[in-house]
């Protein structure tokens, strides 16, 4: 497949999605990004008439449905609505070249340590017992059987056009820029990939001709912790703030170990974590008038 593939994009007006259609649009990939207007990932009618109606080389589904960032979805869907959008992508998996889908480490349950794991570490792990992380299990567990469908898990991820209110990296940005303080609720580690990292990997991995695994962990495999990254945003700063712990102790570790990609993708480049927040930082400067500071304040 060349670049002039045939993409079909779900979830274009999320943080990663926009993040990737934005990058491919410049290199000149052809993408279709419908919003859920155009194509309801929930309706399997209107799913299959948009394969049958067009051969798309690959699909790359980063739609999901949650209700962090919209107080209007409802919580109690999150489960039904997103494992439909995906089965009805599934079901239809003859009607395209190859899926490509945005998993996440809440695969492997969050109520534990979650510790530099690898891809078969998922099966030492207890299924997990919100919404949320059952279905990413669930479908993982779809695509592990799949003859078409890859999982590019991701754990912790940031750029910019993610949610600055609550991620935190952004946060950590605005509030530095705004001239506030620096707060964790309590310090532990995380495997943070920069959104650009990630746009990198998806084009690399539109052009594996044949991947030897339908899962892999898409992370840095750099473990970092929260005060760690308040300390990088202080030093990037014109006027380093305090930083604040609000709990002792530390909160349970989401890290996770990518030498499978790394072996298959020995080309992808990671972006240095200094260097990576330093561009964000400055992103969220030039559009600092869209930062508002009640929100930083009261979230």
């Amino acid at each position: 497949m060349g670049i002039s593939m045939k993409i079909l994009m779900t979830g274009g007006s999320g943080f990663v999605g926009r993040n990737v259609k934005e990058y491919l649009l410049q290199k000149g990939y052809d993408v279709y990004a419908p919003s859920s207007r155009e194509l309801n990932g929930i309706d399997e009618e209107q799913v299959a008439a948009c394969l049958q109606k067009t051969r798309y080389d690959v699909v790359l589904n980063f739609a999901v449905y949650v209700n962090g960032t919209d107080p209007s979805k409802d919580g109690s869907r999150i489960l039904d609505y997103n494992l439909r959008m995906f089965l009805n992508f599934y079901r239809h998996a003859d009607l395209y070249g190859r899926m490509i889908y945005a998993g996440s480490g809440a695969e492997y349950d969050k109520r534990f340590p979650i510790m530099s794991v690898t891809e078969e570490d998922i099966e030492n792990h207890l299924i997990p017992t919100d919404q949320y992380g059952l279905m990413k299990y669930t479908v993982n567990q779809m695509i592990e059987k799949s003859e078409n469908i890859y999982n590019l898990r991701l754990f912790g991820i940031f750029g910019k056009y993610e949610y600055w209110k609550t991620k935190y990296i952004s946060n950590l940005c605005c509030k530095s820029l705004k001239g506030l303080p620096l707060s964790l609720r309590k310090n532990c580690y995380f495997d943070y990939l920069w959104i650009d990292d990630f746009c990198r990997l998806v084009e690399l991995f539109l052009h594996l001709e044949h991947p030897k695994y339908h899962v892999y962990n898409a992370v840095s495999g750099v473990r970092v912790s929260l005060y760690e990254l308040a300390q990088i945003v202080n030093d990037i700063a014109d006027k380093p703030g305090d930083i604040f712990v609000c709990s002792d102790g530390w909160a349970n570790e989401y890290t996770a170990n990518n030498d499978r990609i790394r072996a298959e993708l020995p080309e992808w480049e990671l972006t240095d974590m200094r260097a990576a927040v330093k561009l964000l930082y400055h992103w969220y400067r030039e559009h600092i008038d869209s930062i508002d500071l009640y929100s930083l304040i009261y979230g």
